[in-house]
């Protein structure tokens, strides 16, 4: 039975989960209709179901194809996760149904969260103080914001394992295990971290430091033994033997490839980054798990998955890169609230000595603080450990530009009934992503695909419009079917008022013309 004051936590709670779900929905679907998702990531998911549900090749998309040459997105990451999305994606084929299956995930992860730290502290104040610091904090929202990633769909469960771990429920929390490894290869280091949290909870330093007492220490704990085990296993299968599959260079991140060369190839720490990074994460969490300082270093192979990549986006705000840092740290925060009602703090300077009592309330005002300087929805100043535009500026960009973005909604959906091979920016991919013939002017990696056959969408006031322009004119500029979006309209606008059917007819003939040319070309040979 629920308790009665718990039912109204759980209101409170409820309320939350249903204005983060709501908010962010519309966050990120805004964020997709202004064209400011990318094919890198969104359009990736996208095709990759697309090609599987039609039969066009088994995760197949043409950015991983253009880059790596491999024919699965399992040449470039093990996310058997994404066959269980296809059935529903075939039923609801559109980017919003991956953007809100995201945001319904992270969202909903604040119940397992609430039950766990309830089942923990057995204080409902406490569980519900834990459940809505999850859902401010900025790391979640960053999560949130970039495009869809498989990898958000196991924070609710790394919550669900800790609870039916606590519970003593080994099956169930085995199951739930399972589920976080599917999501991706580096998922293992989600249990690894998980297992390790149990084992230095119960064991001193000085236990730790023996090498020799290692083997009495697994064998006690048989559930963290376990959870370690399976989490190596799945990143060696996934690395040396799922991927190699698809993908004869092997794993991507660790070879000689223009992923390598970005990823993990060599080291390069970003000492401003990495420290804003630290320190913005624990301000997020109002410093609450440094409480279990040998707790905390269970979480150590997470942050330095982060630190030691030569990418710098892996250590900034408004990435799905700490998907698994976060509900780790979370998990951390409850077990160092099972005991504690408030913080004290002792200030003694010379004859002056005077303690001071921080409760869970207070200690709020910094995780709050914290969401509106560096959440990528919020943040009211501009830093370098942000990315991402706030909703205010989404907002005004959809205010501003919403006619202009409905005609090339109507370009995009034109061309797209075509059967003539595109190739276009990097955020209008997406848009194109249902179909097997779409492909990248210039992948962020710096791939082409630059054909007189097809036809070259741009769009000029996109951000990859720049560089994309540069390599189209670096190769047969005049001799290439190019749908310059922005031209067409002002050509047609200019004649005929907006809106008007005159001026979408003249529109439409534009995009015939090219069509029309492209066919030919195709049947020339």
């Amino acid at each position: 039975m629920i308790k009665t004051g718990t039912k109204k936590s759980l209101f409170y709670v409820h309320l939350a989960v249903f204005g983060y779900i709501t908010f962010f929905s519309v966050y990120s679907i805004l964020r997709h209709y202004v064209y400011l998702t990318s094919g890198y990531d969104l359009g990736i998911f996208i095709q990759s179901l697309w090609t599987t549900a039609h039969n066009q090749g088994l995760l197949f998309n043409t950015g991983e194809w253009q880059d790596l040459g491999v024919y699965s997105h399992f040449g470039t990451h093990n996310q058997p996760i994404l066959l269980l999305l296809v059935p529903l994606y075939k039923l609801f084929p559109y980017a919003e149904t991956l953007l809100i299956i995201q945001t319904s995930a992270l969202g909903l992860a604040a119940y397992p969260l609430f039950k766990f730290a309830y089942l923990v502290t057995n204080d409902e104040k406490k569980a519900t103080f834990v459940a809505l610091l999850y859902l401010m904090n900025p790391a979640v929202h960053g999560i949130n914001r970039f495009d869809f990633h498989p990898v958000s769909l196991a924070v609710p469960f790394i919550f669900l394992t800790a609870y039916y771990l606590e519970k003593h429920k080994y099956f169930r929390a085995l199951l739930s295990a399972l589920v976080i490894l599917t999501v991706k290869e580096d998922a293992g280091l989600a249990l690894i971290s998980l297992g390790l949290v149990y084992i230095f909870g119960d064991c001193t330093v000085r236990d730790l430091l023996n090498i020799r007492n290692w083997t009495k220490i697994l064998k006690t704990k048989k559930m963290s033994t376990v959870l370690i085990s399976i989490g190596i296993l799945w990143i060696l299968i996934s690395m040396f033997v799922v991927v190699p599959m698809f993908n004869p260079m092997g794993y991507p991140y660790f070879s000689d490839n223009k992923l390598g060369e970005v990823y993990y190839s060599h080291i390069n720490i970003n000492g401003k980054l990495v420290l804003g990074y630290i320190l913005v994460i624990l301000m997020s969490l109002g410093f609450l798990p440094l409480l279990k300082p040998r707790l905390f270093l269970a979480t150590l192979p997470l942050w330095l998955e982060n630190i030691l990549s030569s990418n710098d986006y892996q250590v900034m705000i408004g990435y799905q890169y700490p998907y698994m840092l976060i509900p780790l740290l979370f998990i951390l925060i409850v077990y160092g609230l099972k005991d504690l009602e408030a913080i004290t703090i002792k200030v003694a300077y010379r004859d002056f000595t005077n303690t001071y009592s921080v409760t869970l309330k207070k200690i709020l005002v910094i995780p709050f603080l914290t969401m509106l300087l560096f959440s990528p929805a919020f943040h009211v100043v501009d830093t370098d450990y942000v990315s991402g535009y706030r909703i205010s500026q989404l907002l005004y960009m959809w205010r501003v530009g919403n006619s202009y973005f409905g005609v090339i909604d109507e370009i995009v959906e034109y061309l797209q009934q075509s059967q003539c091979p595109i190739s276009t920016h990097n955020e209008l991919f997406p848009h194109l992503a249902n179909r097997l013939d779409t492909y990248y002017i210039v992948t962020p990696f710096n791939s082409t695909y630059i054909d007189n056959k097809t036809i070259i969408l741009i769009e000029s006031t996109r951000p990859s419009y720049t560089k994309d322009i540069t390599y189209l004119k670096k190769s047969e500029y005049d001799n290439l079917i190019i749908v310059n979006a922005s031209k067409i309209i002002l050509e047609c606008y200019s004649m005929y008022p907006y809106p008007s059917e005159a001026g979408r007819e003249c529109i439409h003939e534009k995009l015939r013309e090219k069509i029309t040319e492209c066919e030919r070309r195709s049947e020339d040979g």
